[in-house]
C-alpha cells in the first residue's frame, strides 16, 4: 500500500485531529505572499486541512478559493464547498484554472513514484504567468527519508520539491524564505522563456 491510499484511508483524518489546534497560529506562507507586485485572482491550496488559510486570503485579495485535502474530517470542517476531497497527483480542476497554487507542508508525505504526477498536475492547472508556494522542510539540500512516526511504513520525505519545477526552463525562483526547519518556495511559470532561435 502507498504512502497516498494510508493517507486516504484514516491517516489524513488522524493528522488533522492532532494539528487542527495548531492551524493558523503561525503562516509562514501568506508572509511570503506579501508581495506588492503579486495579487492572486484564483489560489488552489494542496494540503488546505480546513480551509483556514484560503479564507484568509480571500479576505485579503478578494480571490477565488480551492482547496484539496485527503482528511474528510478537515474538507467537512471547512464547511466550503470548494474544498474538496483529494490528492496532490490528480487535481479535479480545469488546466489554467489557478494564477497562484500552494501546497501547504504536504509534499514531504507523497510517494515518490507520485513526484512526477504531482508536479505535472501542479503545472496544468497553473496559468501562464501564475505562481506556485511550496512550505516544506529546509534541510534538503541532501535529499534523505525519515520514518514517520504516526503511521508504521510511512516515511517522511526531506527533498527540494521546488527543484521539481525549477528543472523545467519554464519556471524561475522568484522568492523564499527559511524559518528553522522550514523552507517556503515561490516560484513563476512563463512559458515564453525559451526563446524561438531563427
Amino acid at each position: 500500500m502507498n504512502q497516498t491510499q494510508v493517507f486516504i484511508e484514516g491517516e489524513a483524518d488522524a493528522w488533522f485531529e492532532r494539528n487542527k489546534i495548531n492551524l493558523g497560529q503561525r503562516d509562514m506562507v501568506s508572509a511570503v505572499l506579501g508581495m506588492p507586485d503579486f495579487h492572486p485572482k484564483a489560489v488552489l491550496e494542496v494540503g488546505c486541512a480546513n480551509g483556514w488559510r484560503l479564507k484568509k486570503l480571500k479576505e485579503k485579495y478578494g480571490c477565488e478559493i480551492a482547496g484539496v485535502d485527503p482528511s474528510v474530517r478537515a474538507v467537512k470542517e471547512a464547511d466550503c464547498p470548494s474544498v474538496v476531497l483529494g490528492t496532490a497527483n490528480r487535481l479535479r480542476f480545469l488546466d489554467g484554472e489557478f494564477d497562484l497554487v500552494i501546497y501547504g507542508f504536504c509534499l514531504y508525505l507523497t510517494d515518490p513514484e507520485d513526484w512526477f504526477k504531482i508536479v505535472a498536475e501542479g503545472d496544468r492547472v497553473l496559468t501562464d504567468g501564475g505562481r506556485i508556494v511550496i512550505h516544506e522542510f529546509s534541510d534538503n539540500e541532501r535529499p534523505h527519508a525519515v520514518p514517520y512516526e504516526h503511521a508504521e511504513g510511512v516515511l517522511s520525505y526531506h527533498v527540494n520539491f521546488a527543484g521539481l519545477w525549477l528543472m523545467h526552463p519554464w519556471y524561475r525562483l522568484c522568492d523564499w524564505r527559511l524559518c528553522g526547519r522550514e523552507l517556503v518556495t515561490v516560484i513563476e511559470k512563463n512559458t515564453n522563456r525559451i526563446p524561438v532561435v531563427k
